[in-house]
């Protein structure tokens, strides 16, 4: 029969091996968590969805006499995190400028921004709408081209306009170890007829924008 310094023995023996071994799995489990992190941060590129909820076309007139295009456009936009396993942080401005016949439309601040940088956006359902009301301008024929110029008095015709709002930005991954950044960019293209005067709802279907290089955004 065992004496009792030697059953104590044993069972210090045994708590010292169970401890051991609950040490060597947390290890593993650590391990094994911190290799799936670091193969999300590899794998999984951060990516950013837009759509256009909702715009309303007030004025879109080029007068030839004097060779001015001046516009009134408002705007819904939403901006959306698509990924399921990580979020993305803006690292630029999430900018959108207006585009006709793929000439830039200039403005007095020349561009919108629809997310400011270091704005936030968790995986999935995460989103930001920007209202943006009455977007106006008024641009030089000689700055619009003769193409366009052309291109309007077509469209004008139908009574359809095709105006371009282009996004322009910069994204990371966020909050993985390893951070990934990426430009982005999209290219939204609107059919749009002159609203009536007044508050009177014109219907609109909604518009996802198509992924476009942000080198392209700006004329």
């Amino acid at each position: 029969m065992a004496s009792c310094p030697d059953r104590c023995c044993l069972y210090d023996t045994q708590q010292i091996i169970r401890q051991r071994r609950l040490i060597s799995l947390a290890i593993l489990l650590l391990v094994a968590a911190l290799s799936a992190f670091l193969t999300i941060s590899l794998a999984v590129t951060p990516r950013l969805n837009a759509t256009i909820d909702d715009a309303r076309l007030n004025t879109f007139t080029f007068t030839f006499t004097s060779s001015y295009l001046t516009y009134n456009l408002s705007l819904a936009v939403t901006v959306t995190n698509p990924n399921k396993a990580i979020g993305i942080s803006h690292t630029a401005p999430l900018v959108a400028v207006l585009a006709f016949h793929d000439r830039r439309l200039l403005r007095n601040s020349s561009t919108l921004v629809l997310v400011g940088e270091g704005y936030q956006q968790r995986p999935g359902k995460a989103r930001r709408v920007v209202v943006v009301p009455a977007v106006e301008g008024r641009m030089s024929g000689g700055l619009l081209g003769a193409a366009a110029e052309e291109e309007f008095r077509r469209q004008n015709a139908t009574g359809v306009f095709e105006v371009d709002l282009l996004l322009s930005g910069e994204i990371k991954n966020y909050p993985l170890v390893i951070v990934r950044k990426r430009e982005v960019g999209a290219r939204c293209a609107l059919r749009l007829q002159i609203a009536p005067p007044g508050p009177e709802v014109v219907v609109f279907h909604q518009v996802n924008c198509e992924p476009a290089k942000p080198d392209n955004m700006f004329f």
